[in-house]
């Protein structure tokens, strides 16, 4: 985590910034009508990025770079495998549950091969699995995930031998404090030194999925020590209008909170309020949000608006500070 080399999977000399390329981006030193005055002049690229993998063609232009990361929530994954995974549950411990555990397995590195030879597979940001059933089994709940970064880190080597070009970030589920979310990336960087050596490990950037109801002071302390932050209005798992209720007013008190601390931390936001506040989220200086492909079409063009009306608010104040 922090400040490191950019992992040897991505091509020489080119990076992978969180900018612009996705959704318009406000250029530097023009003022931001729709900002707080405190952000005004340092409006950062808003970024309307995929949430889910899709089936879409790989259309980048030679030396491009994607803006920023498809979000991948690995939970997900363990839908087409359901029978696989609640034999797994059904299993208890023993041999019965290690068999069952590796056919969980495999059926994981499948997706994660899936993935990495997509067109998202150019830079993903993986979670990994948060599952109502292990809620109160935190043993089950680190098995599933060691299963899942073996799974991820063997797809990821494989795709490196046969000369694919991709970046992963990972991001740790929800931690409530700093000290969870530490934990939680030492975890991740320990088996990913164990499948893919040191320097993989090392270069790894680890953000963390933030619910809403998290305490400010908490969020700062994690935005502090993380890669970037994922605000996410679906980590209640409620109805999308019940989640959206008060997302963005949360947003910002996380976000004022981790820009305290840390200002040029990268902080977005995902599930479906990300989407239907996106002007909110916009107005407060969030990086981004991400969403699916039902939504991003309009958000794209929202986002759009929301730039130009700056742009065109900007132009028509300084014309008439030279009438």
């Amino acid at each position: 985590m922090g400040d490191k080399q950019w992992q040897d999977s991505v091509r020489n000399g080119v990076e992978y910034p969180y900018s612009s390329g996705t959704a318009a981006e406000i250029p530097a030193g023009v003022e931001d009508s729709y900002l707080p005055a405190s952000l005004r002049g340092a409006r950062p690229a808003f970024l309307v990025l995929p949430e889910g993998r899709e089936d879409r063609p790989h259309n980048r232009e030679p030396g491009s770079a994607p803006a920023g990361p498809c979000l991948i929530r690995s939970e997900d994954w363990l839908t087409p495998s359901s029978s696989l995974f609640g034999d797994w549950l059904a299993s208890g411990s023993g041999p019965e549950a290690d068999l069952a555990l590796r056919r969980v397995y495999y059926r994981l590195r499948d997706e994660a091969a899936a993935l990495l030879g997509s067109a998202d597979g150019e830079w993903a940001a993986v979670s990994l699995p948060v599952t109502p059933e292990l809620d109160s089994r935190p043993d089950r709940l680190a098995e599933l995930q060691d299963t899942l970064l073996e799974a991820l880190f063997n797809a990821l080597a494989e795709r490196q031998r046969e000369g694919g070009d991709c970046r992963l970030d990972l991001l740790a589920p929800y931690p409530a404090s700093p000290a969870e979310f530490a934990a939680a990336g030492e975890f991740m960087e320990s088996v990913a030194e164990q499948t893919l050596g040191h320097r993989f490990a090392a270069a790894c950037r680890i953000g963390a999925l933030i619910a809403p109801d998290v305490h400010p002071a908490a969020a700062a302390e994690i935005g502090r020590i993380a890669d970037f932050l994922v605000l996410d209005g679906a980590a209640d798992r409620s109805a999308p209008e019940e989640s959206a209720a008060g997302f963005a007013s949360a947003a910002e008190r996380i976000l004022a909170a981790v820009r305290s601390v840390k200002p040029e931390a990268v902080v977005l936001a995902a599930g479906a309020p990300a989407a239907s506040e996106l002007a909110d989220l916009y107005r407060i200086g969030l990086n981004g949000i991400f969403c699916g492909a039902a939504h991003r079409t309009e958000a794209l063009l929202r986002a759009a608006c929301l730039v130009w009306m700056d742009r065109h608010e900007s132009t028509d104040t300084a014309a008439g500070r030279l009438s």
